[in-house]
């Protein structure tokens, strides 16, 4: 039986993935930083039998993160597989972002993530066998006007789970990359949006808005992620990146732009802009008039 470590299971892509595993036979340690928030995910697992351990951990707390996987080592004597999802999100005009919560951004979806993959690699390393799975964004590798810091902690966790990936190879331990596009989750009504009407920026801050409006609508279910995550721990020939969901054709896309014509989209009028992501980025935003 492998044991799974994800953190941030309380709601979202981390509730189902926990879910999911569980379900396929993998014991799960189900993290939350508030485990007031665990009653929707222990009901399931105890209506269905599944051996799934609700416990402790904030990945903003180095304390939290080493005393999380203390316990679980002491219990288990090992780590299979770990599962970064949990992160945070927030939108707001380069110019203007608060520093408070671009640090704490940074401290959930990329220090965290180290310092957990850190204390788990030993014993991975040693038993030649290991999974680490990093949950990162369609935005991982586009970035995204009005989006800056949350594009810059994915971008970041992207190139360290590349380096990872070189690093462990020898040792039989797994990397993978999963970049949902927008997906089912609660994380839009925890996301702090710095929206001021009166901005010189409103034109580029209504167009966010204009494609997480369109991505909810038509948002991927958070169980899918969880297949791929799954399909990710069982592949006999894994590949690195995994794209997933509203919006995930855009990355491909992206890539064989060139940067001058990905950056000429910000001075366009409405029109054009529209139109132009819809054929360089396949990414149908206009408005209905």
């Amino acid at each position: 039986m492998e044991i799974c470590l994800i953190t941030g299971t309380s709601t979202g892509i981390g509730h189902a993935t926990a879910l999911h595993l569980a379900r396929q036979g993998y014991k799960v340690y189900a993290t939350m930083r508030n485990t007031a928030k665990a009653a929707p995910l222990q009901d399931v697992a105890k209506a269905e039998n599944l051996n799934l351990v609700i416990d402790t951990l904030d990945v903003t707390d180095n304390q939290s993160m080493a005393d999380c996987v203390a316990r679980i080592i002491a219990a288990e004597g090992r780590i299979d597989v770990l599962i970064n999802n949990a992160g945070l999100s927030n939108s707001s005009p380069v110019e203007t972002y608060p520093e408070d919560e671009h640090r704490t951004l940074f401290e959930a979806n990329y220090f965290g993530p180290v310092k957990l993959t850190q204390a788990v690699l030993p014993g991975m390393r040693e038993r030649q066998h290991g999974a680490i799975i990093n949950i990162s964004s369609l935005l991982g590798q586009i970035a995204w006007a009005i989006q800056g810091a949350y594009c810059a902690s994915k971008f970041a966790m992207e190139a360290f789970s590349e380096s990872l990936a070189q690093e462990v190879a020898p040792f039989g331990i797994r990397v993978g990359i999963i970049q949902p596009g927008v997906t089912a989750s609660s994380i839009f009504d925890n996301t702090p949006v710095h929206y001021d009407r009166a901005s010189p920026y409103k034109p580029a801050m209504r167009r966010n808005g204009r494609f997480y409006s369109v991505g909810i609508a038509d948002a991927t279910p958070a169980v899918e992620v969880a297949g791929v995550i799954a399909d990710v721990l069982r592949a006999d020939a894994p590949k690195l990146r995994h794209p997933i969901g509203f919006g995930a054709q855009a990355i491909a896309r992206r890539a064989a732009m060139k940067d001058e014509d990905f950056i000429a989209l910000g001075a366009m009028a409405d029109p054009d802009y529209y139109a132009a992501l819809k054929e360089q980025l396949d990414l149908d935003l206009e408005p209905e008039t």
